[in-house]
């Protein structure tokens, strides 16, 4: 048996959903797209993504003698689901984060490809370095990214964290996913704010995910007056996807919501205090917005859903 087929076996046993390999080299075609989009401001207070431009575009600089990218892909849609009539959380900030989850796994994967060849040396990524995690998801076969610019994996959908191990051996490359969004533009259509300016073309601050999360700021008025204003992230342009009704709930127990989350109707969440915020939030991607940044959004969201009711 091949060590790609080893890795990915391991990595499918670990509880990923999917697992692709690349060659770890310089992004040219989505060299310039990015370049374009950030000359264009639409990556808005993200400044951040200014920098180390060189490496985000090329990874085998982000590691001596790095050779390949091991990319995987884990579940994240929820089994069970927030009443629709309470204030929006995202699926991704169900449970607990992510980031922690996603590189224990990868650690394990990377300590059992130490057991298959002793010459390997690798690194962790799960939003931890300038990485084109979603453009190299797609050159390793996994899925393709869509007009909404997230990932979208066929059968499966487009509900997935993404990590990558980047090794200093050389794996074969699997064969890219063509894209197959077609004719359709429903997640265009779909998003209330019109971030989406164009297929593949979002507009970060007009992003209500942006808005909600990474936005230090107060949010635009023209923004946060569209109907269901979200507390924090947005799913309206995924839950468009033609290719989400194959989406199917995560095996992933760190990801599954506790019942005083499930709980927090508006009125909760406007009487929130600060003790109940840590006792919610602590292990979850909301924490990192801080409580000042979740009561921010929302008393934006009860402001838009009064000026709706009128």
């Amino acid at each position: 048996m091949s060590l790609a087929i080893q890795i990915k076996d391991k990595a499918a046993e670990l509880g990923f959903d999917a697992c692709g390999i690349c060659k770890a080299e310089f992004a040219e075609k989505h060299a310039a797209y990015l370049k374009k989009w950030l000359d264009e401001g639409k990556n808005a207070g993200m400044q951040y993504m200014h920098n180390h431009f060189e490496k985000r575009t090329d990874p085998s600089l982000l590691s001596e003698n790095a050779r390949s990218l091991v990319m995987v892909a884990l579940n994240y849609y929820p089994a069970v689901r927030r009443n629709p009539s309470f204030p929006q959380i995202s699926y991704y900030a169900y449970g607990k984060d992510y980031h922690q989850v996603i590189k224990n796994k990868l650690k394990e994967l990377l300590s059992y490809i130490r057991t298959l060849t002793n010459e390997v040396q690798g690194r962790m990524f799960c939003d931890s370095a300038p990485l084109l995690e979603k453009y190299h998801a797609q050159k390793a076969g996994i899925g393709w990214i869509g007009k909404n610019t997230q990932l979208i994996i066929p059968g499966k959908g487009s509900f997935f964290f993404l990590g990558a191990l980047l090794l200093n051996i050389d794996l074969p490359s699997d064969t890219p996913v063509e894209n197959q969004c077609g004719n359709c533009t429903k997640c265009l259509e779909a998003c209330p704010t019109r971030a989406l300016e164009s297929p593949f073309r979002l507009n970060a601050g007009k992003c209500l995910s942006y808005l909600t999360i990474e936005n230090k700021g107060e949010i635009p008025s023209d923004c946060k007056d569209c109907a269901n204003f979200p507390v924090y992230g947005c799913d309206i342009c995924n839950l468009a996807c033609p290719w989400n009704i194959h989406a199917t709930p995560t095996q992933e127990e760190a990801f599954l919501p506790n019942k005083d989350f499930l709980d927090l109707d508006a009125s909760k969440l406007e009487q929130l205090s600060e003790s109940d915020f840590l006792q919610i939030f602590r292990y979850s991607p909301v924490f990192r917005l801080g409580y000042e940044g979740l009561m921010r959004n929302v008393f934006s969201a009860r402001d838009a859903a009064g000026r709706h009711a009128r």
